[in-house]
């Protein structure tokens, strides 16, 4: 529980003690028992006012902690102007008739007038009224509240005090008028409430405060024990020598070192409060910044102790091993490791702490962490060693570089595809012209000798040769267009778009023979980019086109489309060849043709498909069928999904 709540607790009860002790005292006022007056006629020092006034107060503090603030107050102000109005009377000598207004007493205990409350008692119920109600209006303890309480605290442990050592004047102000035991414990409960409530009181440390109330109330009981004595001499006529070792001279000399000791005392304590005050809120405003920047830092930082087990974590953990910081504090920092990690650990953390070699300790390395649900991804781990007096802590800072990797092994999977594309491009660029510059060279023979019929045929394969190298430049076009090409999202008619690419592939051989179904929906659109997604589509159908099975009797494609979740699934499903289960690895990679035999072509149809679904935040997909092919292409419908990495993309 915390020390806030604490001491609310402690207004709380202190408002019950008070509407306790109150409200009986207001019962055994009304009810009139002659023989317990009789017998113990202390009970009934505290008057039915009093009573009252202290059954008012204390609903006051109930309702304070309730967070109500006027009404108390209001209550607290009727307090103080019976307290004022008591206390006139005594300074007055007047007689104002609140004494018997709400009841006649039936006896006259500790009061020369009949249900008069003693100066001492209306003086500390305008003390401790006032700084009730100042703290209800401005709803924090601020240093008159406390200065308030301050007094209010020492009449009262006087007057108890003065019971106990049986000092009539430590409670009797005036003769025959005494602040009764009930009231002086009332308002010692009060001014404890009162001085200690809150954060730390007008900003001082509570031990200062208690030192100094009980200073206070020591030096003021042995002065109020020289008055008495004092004036015990004067009753008697007695009369001490001034120099001699009588008891008055022992008590005012004891007196006047202990207000020296004391007050030198409570001067070094309020000197040490304000160096201790100015370094706890230097020290608490260092706390907040740390915190703040612990907490709002972008790495994981995790501290544990010699064991291993989590002190601490902040929310950069929580966020990248999916953990709540209450699952990994009080455990081992173990369970946030893999295996062969995970159980290496404890014996590493031994090893060390034997002399052994630091392997991350102050050097840091990359390592393996283990999310909550299971999966493992690359961090950089770097550990501080923390020496605290005899406890030695072990401050671990985290990053999760899955994305970095993730980078670095695209990059290195680009220049790969990069060097293999400028070495299979140039070499397949130069085989065609190759070739066709040797048929020239026959050609040139053939046509000097009339040789025409051969001559038609060797123009056909330099024709070929040229058809192949259009086809390949066409294809490295298409690739470098879609890496560079800057284009708007649009609305896009999938049905439109397909049978558009159906049409346009009228000219390819057998085409007619193969049944091709539209089967898109006529409602259905996508949000995308026109080019890149006619590339995309293009490719799948000329494909299913070109590597239709010829021993087929019907051969057919079908191109079907649905709407899932934000994204569009377009699949491409024919009877044809399909993809030998040897050859499926080679599925979308550069210059892999799967039937060299059956077709001609560059190879790049499949990566081009790829790629180009990638770019516009796509992914391309196989599935193997009985007899056929399925190829699928699942787009996001809309820009804001789209490959970050894409250069293409706007």
């Amino acid at each position: 529980m915390n020390r806030e709540w604490s001491w609310k607790k402690a207004n709380i009860m202190a408002g019950l003690w008070c509407l306790a002790v109150g409200l009986a005292m207001m019962a055994l006022w009304l009810a009139k028992p002659a023989e317990l007056a009789a017998g113990h006629p202390a009970v009934f020092g505290m008057k039915f006012n009093a009573a009252l006034a202290f059954s008012v107060m204390g609903v006051a503090l109930l309702l304070a902690a309730r967070e109500f603030h006027r009404l108390p107050a209001l209550m607290l102000a009727l307090v103080f102007l019976y307290g004022a109005a008591a206390l006139s009377q005594h300074l007055f000598g007047i007689d104002t008739g609140i004494d018997t207004a709400l009841n006649v007493p039936f006896v006259d205990i500790g009061t020369s007038v009949p249900g008069r409350i003693a100066p001492n008692t209306a003086l500390c119920f305008m003390l401790t009224s006032l700084a009730l109600g100042l703290r209800a209006l401005q709803r924090r303890n601020g240093l008159v509240p406390v200065g308030l309480g301050f007094a209010t605290f020492v009449i009262a442990a006087v007057a108890l005090l003065g019971y106990v050592i049986a000092l009539d004047f430590a409670h009797d102000w005036i003769r025959f008028t005494r602040m009764s035991l009930q009231s002086a414990s009332c308002f010692f409960i009060l001014a404890i409430a009162i001085i200690f409530s809150g954060k730390e009181p007008a900003g001082y440390h509570r031990a200062v405060l208690a030192g100094a109330l009980g200073a206070l109330s020591y030096l003021l009981l042995l002065a109020m024990t020289y008055f008495e004595l004092a004036r015990y001499e004067s009753s008697f006529g007695i009369t001490f020598s001034s120099g001699g070792t009588n008891a008055r001279s022992t008590l005012s000399s004891l007196v006047l070192i202990s207000a020296a000791l004391y007050g030198g005392l409570m001067v070094h304590l309020y000197l040490s409060s304000r160096r201790s005050r100015a370094m706890a809120a230097d020290l608490a405003a260092h706390r907040i910044r740390l915190a703040a920047i612990i907490a709002n830092a972008v790495d994981g930082i995790i501290t544990i102790d010699e064991r291993g087990v989590v002190l601490s974590v902040n929310p950069a953990s929580e966020r990248i091993f999916g953990y709540g910081a209450e699952e990994m504090v009080g455990r081992n920092v173990k369970m946030l490791m893999p295996e062969p990690y995970r159980s290496e650990h404890d014996r590493y953390i031994a090893n060390y702490q034997r002399g052994g070699e630091a392997k991350v300790i102050g050097i840091g390395r990359e390592v393996e962490g283990r999310r909550k649900d299971g999966s493992t991804f690359p961090l950089d781990l770097a550990v501080a060693k923390l020496e605290l007096g005899d406890t030695v802590l072990y401050s671990g800072t985290v990053r999760d570089i899955s994305e970095r990797k993730a980078s670095e092994q695209a990059l290195l999977d680009a220049n790969a595809e990069l060097e293999e594309f400028a070495y299979r491009t140039s070499h397949d660029l130069r085989s065609p012209i190759a070739s066709s510059l040797g048929l020239l060279g026959i050609s040139r023979d053939m046509l000097a000798e009339g040789d025409l019929p051969a001559l038609g045929q060797t123009l056909q394969r330099m024709e070929g040769n040229f058809r192949r190298l259009d086809h390949l430049i066409q294809n490295i076009i298409t690739i470098t267009r879609n890496r560079l090409m800057e284009e708007d999202t649009q609305p896009i008619d999938l049905r439109a778009l397909v049978a558009e690419s159906i049409d346009a592939l009228s000219h390819l051989d057998e085409f007619k023979r193969i049944r091709i179904e539209n089967h898109v929906p006529a409602e259905l659109t996508i949000e995308s980019k026109p080019s890149k997604f006619q590339v995309i589509v293009g490719n799948m159908l000329s494909n299913a086109v070109k590597y239709h099975d010829p021993k087929e009797a019907e051969p057919a494609i079908d191109v079907r489309a649905v709407r899932h979740a934000g994204r569009v699934r377009l699949s491409v499903e024919d009877n044809g060849l399909g993809v030998p289960p040897a050859s499926r690895h080679l599925l979308f990679k550069m210059f892999k043709r799967l039937h060299p035999n059956r077709s001609f072509g560059s190879g790049l149809g499949l990566y081009i498909l790829r790629k180009s679904a990638e770019s516009l935040g796509g992914t391309a997909l196989y599935e193997a069928k009985d007899k056929g092919s399925r190829f699928i292409i699942e787009l996001p419908d809309g820009d804001h999904n789209e490959n970050p990495l894409d250069p293409g993309r706007r």
